[in-house]
């Protein structure tokens, strides 16, 4: 029995005799170590496409020589190391390490390293193993943060109108494997519901009053972190509120007004005043003042105030409907300086004016007032000049008119002879049409006779044939 062995390599002599001689035989004694548990140093996970190195390493060995280790992946041996030339005079840490690339089917796959340190047919046979998993990965694009309604403008920022929803998609399409996302609104994390292997959302954001706020989403795929940052800018986009001095103008007066939005609205608001269809002032920031030098044909006209902004349906102020007032005014078509008219016709407002309140004209002519809004029949006497006046709260006006009446007098003498001339005229074409229709008649009834005569005779003895009329042949007329 050997005890308390020392030494890693050795050699055992054994004498002993036999009779009379002494013999010897020698053996060589290799003392070896329990194999302790490889260990596997893996850089994982791995970026798809580079190098990376598998490495094993077996702490305190012997004999070296009698040790191999094995790297697979899966099933597939990818390297096998062994150690002949070793000596057996020590322990020995041996470390082995196989170079390879990362392929995208690599990912999940089992890398192992194998130790086995055989002692056989005098020893033991040892085997120990150790595996990690490969993760290989792969971050080409950056994450998109997506955002509905989308920006408005070319920048990245976000506008919104207070109260107004938004839904928002953070995205790593191209990551390999899915990726670890994660949605945050001013640094604190947000719930987002799940969407796919790629992509989580949120949705129904809204802020109920003005502010900037800071949505960041941020994307981990193995070792690499990338984040993608929106800015929020929550706006009242109010509606405009449009001031006028007044909305019962005079005519020709200057109204003037102011249009503007309340505090806390977004910039790029532009406003524009606008009088019937007409802009009064274009497209312009908050405030915007106006003057508008007032005419009778703005009576009735709304005068408003919009407010526009990209990406937006207009908003409108509330609606001044201007209440025109104006002096009573005549002219040359509303009340014409002369009048050509013929005895006993109807004439009715051949002089009027125009203004607001609606003017009451009269006219005057030898101290008689006659009211244009009441008809007349003319008379001879209506010719003559006459002034005019036309008058309302506002003031009075008035001009001169001429009127001239055609007529004409009737020759009752003349009309006497004429009637019985008439009369003489119908009586003899009378007398002349009885005697034409008379002898006309009595020609007839002597032919029907003369007819009916010869018929009863019979005489056609000689081919005589009634002829119409009753005339034979031969007959004379």
């Amino acid at each position: 029995m050997l005890h308390n062995v020392s030494e890693w390599n050795s050699s055992v002599q054994c004498y002993f005799h036999c009779g009379s001689s002494r013999e010897k035989e020698r053996a060589e004694v290799i003392a070896y170590r329990r194999l302790d548990q490889p260990q596997l140093l893996l850089i994982s996970p791995v970026k798809l496409g580079h190098a990376y190195n598998l490495s094993c390493f077996v702490p305190n060995v012997s004999p070296v020589r009698n040790l191999s280790v094995s790297l697979r992946r899966g099933n597939l041996t990818l390297h096998t190391a062994t150690f002949w030339g070793h000596s057996q005079e020590k322990l020995e840490d041996v470390l082995v390490t196989h170079k390879a690339t990362a392929q995208l089917e690599d990912h999940g796959q089992s890398i192992t390293c194998q130790a086995v340190l055989d002692l056989q047919p005098y020893g033991p046979l040892f085997n120990n193993s150790t595996a990690q998993v490969l993760e290989v990965y792969d971050f080409p694009d950056p994450p998109t943060l997506t955002a509905s309604p989308p920006p408005l403008q070319k920048t990245a920022d976000i506008h919104l109108e207070t109260g107004e929803e938004l839904n928002l998609t953070c995205s790593a399409r191209s990551a390999i494997p899915a990726a670890n996302i994660t949605l945050l609104m001013d640094g604190e994390p947000l719930q987002p519901h799940s969407g796919d292997s790629w992509s989580v959302g949120v949705v129904g954001l809204l802020w109920d009053q003005p502010g900037k706020h800071t949505l960041n989403c941020t994307v981990t795929v193995g070792p690499e972190k990338r984040s993608k940052e929106l800015v929020v800018h929550v706006y009242e986009f109010p509606t405009p509120q449009l001031h006028v001095s007044t909305d019962v103008p005079v005519a020709m007066q200057e109204v003037s007004g102011r249009c503007e939005l309340p505090g806390g609205h977004r910039e790029g608001i532009e406003l524009q005043v606008v009088v019937g269809q007409s802009a009064l002032v274009s497209w312009r920031p908050s405030p915007l003042p106006f003057t508008l030098q007032v005419k009778e044909e703005h009576d009735g006209s709304e005068l408003r105030c919009e407010a526009k902004v990209e990406g937006r349906a207009p908003k409108w102020s509330d609606v001044v409907r201007l209440n025109v007032s104006a002096p009573p005014h005549m002219d040359d078509q509303l009340c014409p300086p002369t009048h050509t008219w013929t005895e006993g016709q109807e004439v009715n407002q051949w002089c009027r004016a125009r203004g607001k309140p609606n003017p009451v004209v009269t006219c005057h002519k030898d101290g008689t007032i006659i009211l244009m809004q009441q008809p007349c029949i003319v008379s001879r006497n209506h010719s003559g000049t006459y002034w005019c006046n036309a008058s309302n709260a506002l003031g009075t006006t008035g001009r001169s008119i001429t009127v001239r009446v055609e007529y004409w007098d009737i020759n009752v003498g003349l009309l006497v002879a004429l009637a019985v001339l008439a009369a003489v005229l119908v009586a003899g074409g009378a007398v002349v049409y009885r005697l034409y229709y008379r002898k006309k008649k009595i020609r007839q009834y002597k032919l029907q006779k003369e007819q009916q005569r010869l018929l009863a005779l019979g005489d056609f003895s000689n081919g005589a044939a009634a002829a119409p009329n009753g005339s034979g042949p031969g007959a004379q007329p």
